[in-house]
């Protein structure tokens, strides 16, 4: 059991180290909160000065990669705007000094971080070289995965189902797959995130159908399936959906394995299962701010992240799984529990949609077409 007195001395390692004058460091990252221990970021700052930012959502450290490339107001100094004294003008905005190599981002962030032009490429890395081509054509946002890399991720997470132990006893038959969500005794008790791909994905699994399958999403029975989704469902909501469960307004809950797990881990009345037609994935990925210095450092950090000791260890105390155990012939640690093991070869990856995907996509979330 981790004692608190730990993870406060490893959140003041962190805070101190984000508190160091950031001249000092070859090496500066933005990571999401939680998503590396602190184990994993001291074991690296040994052999290599780091600072280390964390931020609390995937939404702040994309308001910064906005920010470094936007122009911001310049505010006056105060005996300026009293004592006005004339000279050349200026222009009154400015953009920010990109300080940062590294920050994290997840897959569903991409398209939209590269379309404005918010990271750039990455050079050729050959450990990322040997995950599988689905994987490839994530990273590189194609379709057969030869253009230029644009992240490498460093941890996994599966979309899953957490319950309310006590409502699935012996009177109510348990939940062990995507297509139980359609159960009569269901509707109106369940909470999912407010992000389409991931509802549709859900459609086809139950279906039968691949989570990037595009053509199936002209399928009158998605759209069928979809509406009668939509009627199960009482809450749509990306942030409060686990709050819903353990509120015990609904009696099952859609999220992120590493979500789910760190919620089980207080509310000893939740389960959780990972579906028999398998899941989807969504993945934290280190990307390179437009701009930004890439250093032997930058690249240093990110084959740390799977090193099999680092790798392991991520795995284990975030609740998710590094993408080393992704690789063909690899072994999932046995600490982790069996949900999170059967990711590897029970889950897909969630491809980019071409022009006509996201075109199918947004027909079937139609809102004429859809119960109130």
């Amino acid at each position: 059991m981790v004692k608190r007195r730990t993870v406060l001395w490893g959140l003041l390692g962190v805070a101190i180290a984000s508190c160091r004058p950031s001249s000092s460091f070859p090496l500066r990252v933005k990571l999401l909160a939680r998503s590396v221990p602190s184990q994993v970021l001291k074991a690296f700052n040994r052999q290599t000065p780091a600072q280390f930012d964390p931020a609390s959502t995937l939404a702040d450290i994309y308001q910064q990669l906005q920010r470094w490339q936007s122009p911001l107001p310049i505010t006056q100094p105060l005996w300026r705007r009293l004592l006005p004294i004339a000279g050349p003008k200026t222009e009154d905005t400015n953009i920010q000094t990109v300080d940062t190599h590294l920050v994290t981002l997840s897959d569903p962030w991409l398209d939209h971080a590269i379309r404005h032009q918010l990271i750039q490429p990455l050079p050729a890395l050959s450990f990322v070289d040997m995950l599988p081509e689905t994987w490839q054509s994530l990273l590189r946002r194609d379709q057969d995965g030869q253009s230029e890399l644009w992240a490498v991720p460093y941890r996994v997470q599966g979309l899953m189902i957490a319950y309310q132990k006590p409502m699935f006893k012996a009177s109510t038959k348990a939940i062990t797959k995507w297509a139980d969500l359609w159960r009569p005794e269901l509707a109106g008790r369940i909470a999912m995130p407010n992000q389409p791909r991931l509802v549709a994905s859900i459609v086809l699994k139950a279906l039968g159908y691949s989570a990037n399958d595009e053509a199936a999403l002209a399928q009158d029975d998605v759209q069928e399936q979809l509406s009668a989704l939509y009627r199960q469902v009482r809450v749509f909501d990306s942030e409060d959906h686990l709050k819903a469960l353990v509120n015990e307004d609904v009696w099952l809950a859609v999220g992120w394995s590493g979500d789910i797990l760190a919620t089980l881990v207080r509310y000893r009345k939740l389960g959780m299962v990972h579906p028999q037609e398998g899941t989807v994935l969504t993945t934290d990925l280190w990307v390179a701010p437009a701009n930004a210095d890439f250093t032997d450092a930058t690249q240093a950090w990110m084959e740390f992240c799977w090193e099999p000791a680092m790798a392991t260890q991520i795995s284990v105390s975030t609740y998710g799984l590094s993408p080393l155990f992704f690789l063909p012939g690899s072994t999932v640690p046995e600490q982790l529990p069996q949900e999170t093991a059967l990711m590897p070869d029970h889950s897909e990856v969630l491809l980019p949609l071409s022009n006509r995907g996201q075109t199918l996509l947004s027909d079937l979330f139609n809102v004429d077409l859809l119960p109130e």
